[in-house]
């Protein structure tokens, strides 16, 4: 399921589908349970928009510390002046 994320865009209706995917599989694991995020937490399972915003994160301090791209974007902005 979590391989969904690098295929899909992630907008927040994907999202939310994914989401109900992932807490009907824990259903079905672990049976009902009054508190989902604890059980969550417990297992190291991070929310989806969590995991988007963290693989946006690593994929902008990417371009950043690669010299070539961050050379390429500063032209641009300054060409924008």
């Amino acid at each position: 399921m979590l391989y969904a994320i690098e295929a899909v865009l992630l907008c927040s209706a994907n999202c939310r589908v994914l989401e109900n995917c992932i807490n009907r599989a824990l259903y079905k694991i672990f049976g009902p349970c009054d508190d989902l995020d604890f059980l969550r937490c417990c297992i190291g399972l991070d929310y989806v928009k969590v995991l988007r915003e963290r693989k946006y994160s690593r994929f902008i301090d990417g371009l950043i510390g690669n010299a070539r791209y961050y050379n390429f974007i500063l032209a641009h902005v300054l060409h924008m002046f």
